[in-house]
């Protein structure tokens, strides 16, 4: 469960070649049409459609994966989601298009982009909210961020259409408030191509949440991007780091329940950490009681 360090590279090799290797990972494991060159790589939309597939030089795929070992887990995760924005774009982008949603990271999260991605941070500064591309696969929906380098690469200009992106995430916030309402249950879900952690960035929703409970506050657990609970009397917080540490990295929300008002999303105290949990997980009661003598015996 544990990620690979984010640091610089392990040895002093090529690094040219250690982002060859992290591209050619990401296509296998991803299944990204990708064909390497002599000075960087090539990639598409489709396998069997070669001719529009476009040039990416090694240093913008060392823009993409800055700050982590492009041959690490995180690295893989930012040279795919960087190879599939840019391939996706290869058509160019209206304002207009209705793949473009809002989406809002944890700002140590490995999909994370970096910098002069986000275009806003919710107060509390655990999210970073920046847009994104909705794409269809053959077995599901996922949602591509859209880095600065992948927009400066595909010369496309965002700025004038987030103000409708945002408005999306306002409009999808309001469908999960109905939602929950007509329902009656303390469950959050993705709306619109927009995860719990994106729905929560939006005021419309914080303000439900916090104005539901009574107090003005309202603590919310998402340790998966695409589920959240948020009747946290009946959920043990050590529940949320395990749910937090079993899910992949890259589904992963917070490891710690998130305490949301109208106005911000700020993370609470670590409650404990996964070290200590695991010890008391498989720690042995009768054991214990026996001062150290073998139990098989008592």
């Amino acid at each position: 469960m544990e990620c690979p360090p984010t640091g610089p590279p392990r040895d002093g090799g090529d690094d040219s070649a250690r982002l060859r290797r992290g591209a050619l990972a990401a296509s296998v494991l991803d299944d990204i049409p990708m064909e390497p060159r002599a000075d960087g790589i090539a990639v598409g939309q489709y396998w069997n459609d070669r001719g529009s597939w476009v040039t990416v030089s090694f240093g913008q795929l060392a823009d993409a994966v800055r700050g982590a070992d492009p041959e690490s887990s995180t690295g893989r995760l930012r040279l795919r989601d960087w190879m599939r924005a840019r391939a996706a774009l290869t058509s160019g982008l209206l304002p207009e298009d209705r793949r473009l949603v809002p989406l809002a990271l944890p700002v140590d999260h490995p999909v994370h982009p970096g910098g002069g991605w986000a275009y806003e941070q919710v107060r509390g500064g655990v999210l970073d909210v920046g847009p994104a591309l909705r794409l269809l696969t053959v077995d599901d929906e996922i949602v591509v961020p859209l880095s600065s380098g992948v927009l400066d690469a595909a010369e496309v200009d965002l700025r004038p259409a987030w103000s409708a992106v945002r408005a999306h995430c306002d409009a999808m916030a309001a469908l999960a408030v109905a939602r929950l309402v007509r329902d009656d249950k303390a469950v959050l879900t993705p709306v619109g191509g927009c995860d719990v952690l994106t729905l929560l960035a939006s005021a419309t929703l914080r303000g439900h949440l916090a104005s539901s409970d009574g107090t003005g506050m309202r603590a919310v657990a998402v340790p998966m991007r695409r589920r959240g609970w948020f009747d946290l009397a009946r959920i043990d917080p050590p529940f949320v780091l395990a749910a937090a540490h079993a899910t992949s990295a890259e589904e992963r929300g917070v490891d710690r329940p998130l305490l949301v008002t109208q106005d911000e999303v700020a993370v609470v105290a670590a409650v404990i950490d996964v070290a200590a949990m695991a010890r008391r997980a498989l720690a042995d009661p009768a054991a214990h009681r026996s001062g150290g003598r073998d139990v098989l015996y008592l």
